[in-house]
């Protein structure tokens, strides 16, 4: 077992080696890599943020005074500068995710700042229940950036950092105990953290609002309303810079023909998605295209 102290990101990976880590922003660690790369017994408190899935067996944790029992399909969310004890028998398996403070911070802002994607820490750990679905969906999300971490490719860290933002945005979608938040507003941060999760996923072919109402059995008006107060932002806004960000990702990183872009897109043509384009990036996708890629070689 460790000793006490405040360990890093890369002290964590070095002392328990874990081999899937990208820099010092983000790390996947699992217990079926073997020896303790599966962070299997500490008592430290961590700088990074850490993501931890118990995938079967049970496990022990203590943070701070909290002593939980873990079981299969739990989720735990740890936060800088929690004491932590952790016991984890020899059939436990668990994966997980570590993440710098600054990097999480980072992804905390892109929805808005003032509607983070999970909470946003202190002294309390935050506990998840999840179902037999839900757990093979995150553990499928864990392994696509396992996967990217090793890539070599120019857009990696563009790559890394909106699939951990996925990740968070599926997470927020989990119920957690939030009984010192108020009902109403309760209820609007849920249903904006369901949106938030229903818009990436869905926005490449859907983007009209009536969509995303009726997948959270409420009216357009109510979401509209929610959105704007929570964030500030329309829907249309949102859900329009979403297909514009994945318009440049593409561009730039892509050989897809433009009119191929335009219909994974969701547009019924080339000349519509180049009308779209246009009137968000001030030249048309060719011209974008041509000049970045010139930027790159």
């Amino acid at each position: 077992m460790a000793s006490r102290g405040n360990l890093s990101l890369p002290q964590l990976a070095e002392r328990y080696h874990i081999r899937d880590i990208f820099g010092g922003s983000v790390a996947y660690f699992s217990s079926k890599e073997g020896g303790k790369s599966d962070l299997r017994a500490y008592t430290n408190s961590i700088s990074c943020h850490e993501l931890h899935l118990i995938s079967s067996g049970t496990a022990t944790v203590t943070v701070g005074d909290e002593r939980m029992e873990l079981h299969s399909g739990d989720l735990l969310l740890l936060h800088p500068f929690q004491p932590v004890d952790c016991s984890f028998p020899e059939d436990t398996e668990t994966e997980g995710l570590l993440l710098e403070d600054s990097f999480y911070q980072q992804l905390m802002q892109l929805d808005g700042g003032d509607a983070p994607l999970m909470p946003k820490g202190g002294t309390e750990p935050c506990l998840y229940h999840l179902d037999a679905a839900q757990a093979a969906e995150l553990s499928g999300i864990f392994q696509q950036i396992r996967r990217t971490i090793h890539y070599v490719h120019i857009y990696k860290v563009e790559m890394l950092r909106s699939l951990v933002h996925v990740c968070l945005l599926f997470i927020s979608e989990l119920p957690y105990d939030r009984s010192l938040v108020a009902p109403d507003l309760r209820h609007k941060q849920d249903i904006l953290r369901i949106f938030f999760f229903l818009a990436h996923k869905h926005f490449r072919q859907e983007r009209q609002i009536g969509f995303y109402a009726d997948k959270l059995s409420i009216t357009t008006t109510y979401l509209s309303r929610v959105v704007r107060e929570l964030t500030g932002n329309t829907i249309n806004n949102y859900l329009n810079n979403l297909a514009f960000e994945e318009a440049c990702t593409m561009l730039r990183s892509s050989d897809m023909p433009i009119g191929e872009i335009a219909f994974s897109l969701g547009f019924g043509d080339q000349s519509a998605f180049t009308n779209f384009f246009k009137a968000h990036a001030g030249c048309t996708p060719k011209a974008y295209q041509k000049e970045n890629r010139q930027q790159n070689d």
